[in-house]
């Protein structure tokens, strides 16, 4: 199996950027671009779910909550509509002097392309996010 890792240095407080991940408005907001019409549902609970839908034809990403350490640690699962493989997403914030370090782990993909894929998704993302937590 085959997995990523994606680490970011964001100038926001580790509690700021814990919103970003886990308000629905805030989710909605920078995760995919705006012109996708992008809307969230967060259930934020050990066992609920999180969906991600873009207007028209656009793609579509639902997961379950696996573990949750507010504002440190979030997992998920993680599975495209159109898909049948689950994958696993572990999202740590650590506080630093000038904010936090995001640190994204993607795993449990079964081939290279799809893990490739999902590496510039991710980093598509979270170019995002900064401009995000500074509005």
């Amino acid at each position: 199996m085959t997995e990523l890792t994606i680490i970011r240095t964001l100038s926001a407080s580790p509690e700021r950027v814990w919103r970003a991940w886990t308000t629905a408005e805030e989710l909605g907001a920078w995760i995919w671009p705006a012109s996708w019409g992008v809307t969230c549902a967060i259930d934020l609970r050990i066992g609920g779910r999180f969906r991600i839908e873009s207007a028209g034809d656009g793609p579509n990403v639902s997961g379950e909550y696996v573990a949750i350490d507010q504002p440190h640690r979030l997992v998920t699962t993680w599975q495209w509509d159109d898909e049948t493989e689950e994958t696993l997403v572990t999202i740590e914030i650590a506080a630093t002097e000038s904010g936090s370090t995001l640190t994204i782990t993607h795993e449990r993909f079964t081939d290279e392309e799809t893990r490739a894929n999902h590496l510039q998704g991710w980093n598509d993302c979270l170019d995002r996010l900064p401009a995000h937590l500074a509005g």
